[in-house]
C-alpha cells in the first residue's frame, strides 16, 4: 500500500503528522471500518432529516415497485448507498456531496465524508487476500491494481472472484466503502450487456476511462440488477 511517511503531514488535512493521525488505523482495519461506518450513518440520518422526499423518491426509483425491506439488510444498504452517492439532486450534487459541504463539520468528518461521496462503483477482481487485514484488487474499471484495507470483506472473498463495489481513497490507505455484490456468470453477462450499451450511447468504446464513466452512468441499472438477482436467487451473495 502506498501511504504517507510517518513524519509527513497526514493527507486527511488535520495538519498532524501521519503517525499521530491516521497512521495507527493501518494496523486496525476494524477500527477504520467503524469510523467510516459511523460517518456513513450520520450522512444517512442527515439525509432522511434534510431530504426526506428525495430519499423516498430515490428509493422508489431504484426499487422499481419492490415491496419494502428491512432497514439495515443487504438490499437496503445497496439501494440506500445508490440514493446517497449516485442520484443527483436538482441543481447538481448528490446527497453525500451536500453533506460533505456542510460548514459545521469537523475537518476529519469532512475529509471522510468527501471520500465517501467520491467513491464510485467499480468492477473489481480479487487477486489475493489477507483475512482480517487487506485485499489486493485488480480494478477492471480503470485497469490498475489497488490494495485496500479490509476487515469483514477480506474474510468473505476469495482470489478470482469479481465484485461490484466502491473503492474509497485513503488516508490511511484505500478501503472498500459500502456493500458489494458478487458477480456470477449470469449477472456478469447481463452486466456486460448493460455496460456495452452505455459505452455505445456515450461514444466511449475506445476511451481509456470509458468503463468507469459507463459504470457511473449505469449505476442505477447495475444496482437494480443485483437487487433483482438476490430477490430471485437467495444464494447470490451481497456483503457489506
Amino acid at each position: 500500500m502506498s501511504v504517507a511517511g510517518r513524519n509527513e503531514p497526514c493527507s486527511c488535512g488535520s495538519a498532524r503528522k501521519f503517525k499521530r493521525c491516521c497512521g495507527p488505523l493501518l494496523d486496525d482495519p476494524a477500527g477504520l471500518a467503524r469510523e467510516h461506518s459511523a460517518v456513513g450513518g450520520r450522512v444517512q440520518a442527515w439525509a432522511f432529516e434534510t431530504y426526506p422526499e428525495e430519499m423516498k423518491a430515490g428509493l422508489t426509483e431504484v426499487l422499481a415497485g419492490r415491496k419494502a425491506f428491512v432497514v439495515g439488510d443487504a438490499d437496503a444498504q445497496l439501494a440506500g448507498t445508490w440514493v446517497l452517492s449516485d442520484r443527483v439532486l436538482a441543481g447538481g450534487d448528490t446527497i453525500a456531496q451536500r453533506y460533505a459541504q456542510r460548514l459545521d463539520l469537523p475537518s476529519r468528518e469532512r475529509d471522510i465524508a468527501e471520500r465517501i461521496a467520491a467513491a464510485r462503483l467499480g468492477l473489481l477482481r480479487v487477486i489475493s487476500v489477507k483475512p482480517g487485514r487487506a485485499i489486493e484488487l485488480h480494478d477492471l474499471t480503470c485497469a490498475r491494481l489497488v490494495s485496500v484495507i479490509s476487515d469483514d470483506l477480506s474474510r468473505s472473498v476469495r482470489p478470482g472472484e469479481v465484485i461490484v463495489g466502491r473503492v474509497m481513497a485513503g488516508p490511511p490507505a484505500p478501503s472498500v466503502w459500502g456493500p458489494v455484490a458478487f458477480v456470477t456468470r449470469r449477472t456478469g453477462q447481463i452486466l456486460s450487456d448493460i455496460l456495452k450499451t452505455r459505452l455505445v450511447e456515450l461514444e466511449m468504446l475506445d476511451q481509456p476511462d470509458g468503463l468507469a464513466v459507463a459504470m457511473h452512468a449505469a449505476s442505477r441499472e447495475i444496482v437494480q440488477l443485483f437487487l433483482h438477482a438476490r430477490r430471485n436467487d437467495p444464494t447470490v451473495q451481497q456483503a457489506a
